[in-house]
């Protein structure tokens, strides 16, 4: 018996040792059910099937066992006696199940009545009681009395020792299966899936801890004072689910609280509200609500677990499933987080399409206007050198200097229809580079001297800082030519008049790199991630004095990075700005 851990087979030696070893024709054995605060009937022998029947369920309250037992005859310490007197109320659950037997008058003082109960009390090491026997019938017709009483002591003692083994054992069985399933159940609840196969599986793993019938999952909007239900099972998950409305009741007070309660019947708590569509009578009988609290402690929604009214939760319920919930309501907030993510990606990827349409279209609109310009352009062109060379007749010096500024103009305008081109086919691909071999060095030279008089106009130091050394490279010269000529035109314009204007060059991995510097006011911290971006210009005001759009460098770096190469700056405000660009040496 000592090395009996199961309880249950523990229990049925101890009643077969009582009625085999001691002369009881039957015995029931009753053990402590700590979160009913009862004694519970665990084990029994030696009744008929009906009687079985009928006390199968039996339960005896702490405090009427303790009522039982101060009324009784103390035999020994773990030995008492109550002597049913025929007639009265015999304490004991005997006279329920044979009220005919009550007024059955007792032979003689020494003589074992029917309604007699004999309690044989286990205790734990504290002397707390955690169970009890009750011998019934011995088969001498007899009141145990000395070396029978003296005998089941012992045994009594023994028994205890052997019931609280098998408790820590049974307990201990209990914890290792409640964190093996916690564990499990976290780790399938840490997977990337969506919020209502989280809660399936919520559900699923509570159910394995904590046995229900049903379930339903709220969720709390208490800014719209709205509690929302997510998850429902059973047979009115559907009504369950409707079921929208203000948070109040037994949900509203655990939300409130923080704190998990247990209600034995919910016909008599006005706190639990009626669903509509479910009928009253239809009600669960016994449930448990669990606060669903956030990573921050925050309380974000209400579990309810429901049950039959004599299945009623206990405290040891409540102790597994308060903190199953913990990790359960972190689980369901990572949930809600992946679907947000989700749902605001899904967004975005819209957006980003959308943009992309519009984009497009944007693109084939410039593409077409600017196809359609250059025809007419080249005609104004045209007809006004011809003009002013005097095809059509003497012009007055006054009207040539006018007609040379309609030119500057239709040029300015071709150039940028140039660039929108240019931008237009490097977006869809179709831009076809003429590769030739390139001197660096008097392409860089032919730039400045191009420039030279927006230099001199502004006092500017232009300073090139190599000769003829660079070596040739395999480039398309006239594109080469506009990113240079972008660059420089950018350091000259902003920088403030009597600069300084850097042109270096090295070469770098195969590659050469050339970079021009000025001294001139750079650029803020907040326009760096813009700078190469199409239609964007560091000061839009000058859009209006000389008609730019803002494309220069987002087409000079795809030029660039069409022939292998790359661009790149450093500025800060105040200090001037550095741009590089390198260009391979031989394009593959």
């Amino acid at each position: 018996m000592m090395s009996t851990r199961d309880i249950n087979e523990l229990l049925g030696k101890i009643i077969n040792i009582i009625t085999d070893d001691f002369g009881f024709e039957g015995c029931d054995a009753f053990l402590l059910d700590r979160g009913k605060k009862a004694f519970v009937l665990r084990a029994s022998k030696g009744y008929s099937a009906e009687v079985r029947e009928k006390i199968g369920k039996l339960t005896k309250t702490e405090e009427s066992v303790r009522a039982d037992l101060e009324r009784c005859e103390k035999l020994g310490r773990f030995t008492c006696l109550y002597r049913s007197k025929p007639g009265d109320d015999p304490g004991a659950y005997y006279g329920l199940l044979h009220p005919d037997r009550a007024v059955l008058p007792r032979e003689s003082p020494e003589s074992w009545h029917e309604l007699d109960v004999l309690y044989v009390v286990l205790e734990d090491s504290e002397g707390r009681i955690v169970g009890f026997m009750q011998p019934d019938g011995p088969r001498n017709q007899k009141i145990p009395v000395g070396s029978t009483i003296t005998n089941l002591e012992v045994f009594a003692a023994l028994a205890s020792i052997s019931v609280a083994n098998a408790e820590t054992v049974q307990e201990l069985n209990r914890s290792v299966r409640f964190y093996k399933t916690l564990a499990q159940t976290t780790a399938r609840l840490q997977e990337p899936v969506d919020l209502k196969e989280t809660l399936r599986m919520i559900a699923e793993g509570l159910n394995m801890l904590v046995p229900f019938e049903e379930i339903s999952v709220y969720l709390l909007d208490w800014e719209k004072n709205l509690l929302v239900p997510v998850y429902a099972t059973g047979p009115y998950a559907n009504e369950v689910m409707a079921d929208i409305g203000p948070i109040g009741g037994l949900a509203g007070d655990v939300a409130r609280s923080g704190k998990v309660e247990i209600v034995r019947d919910s016909l008599d708590d006005e706190r639990v509200e009626t669903i509509p569509g479910i009928e009253e009578e239809e009600i669960r009988q016994t449930m448990m609500c669990i606060p669903l609290k956030s990573k921050a402690g925050e309380v974000e929604g209400v579990l309810d677990l429901y049950r039959e009214k004599t299945n009623e939760f206990t405290m040891t319920e409540w102790e597994i499933a308060e903190p199953f919930a913990a990790h359960a309501a972190i689980a369901l907030e990572n949930a809600m987080l992946r679907e947000e993510l989700r749902t605001n990606f899904e967004s975005v990827q819209k957006a980003f399409a959308d943009m992309k349409e519009l984009d497009k279209a944007k693109d084939s609109l410039v593409n077409t206007i600017s196809h359609e310009l250059r025809t007419p352009l080249t005609t104004i062109l045209g007809y006004l050198e011809m003009a002013s060379e005097g095809m059509y007749g003497d012009t007055s010096p006054k009207l040539k200097d006018k007609m040379q500024a309609m030119v500057n103009s239709v040029n300015r305008i071709n150039a940028l229809v140039g660039k929108m081109l240019e931008m237009s086919r490097l977006q869809d691909g179709t831009l076809v580079l003429d590769i030739e071999p390139v001197n660096l060095a008097m392409l860089t030279k032919e730039v400045a001297k191009e420039l030279e008089n927006d230099v001199n106009s502004k006092k500017h130091t232009l300073s090139i800082m190599f000769g003829n050394e660079l070596p040739v490279t395999d480039a398309d010269r006239l594109r080469i030519h506009d990113v240079m000529f972008n660059m420089l035109h950018n350091a000259v314009r902003y920088t403030a008049e009597g600069g300084k204007i850097t042109i270096g060059a090295d070469i770098l991995g195969g590659k050469v790199h050339i970079w021009i510097k000025d001294t001139g006011r750079g650029i803020v911290e907040d326009d760096k991630k813009k700078v190469f971006d199409r239609f964007f210009l560091v000061d839009e005001g000058l859009v209006r004095e000389d008609g730019r759009v803002g494309i220069g460098l987002y087409v000079s770096r795809e030029i660039v990075r069409k022939h292998g190469g790359d661009m790149w700056f450093e500025s800060r405000e105040g200090a001037g700005s550095t741009f590089h660009f390198t260009l391979p040496l031989k394009q593959r």
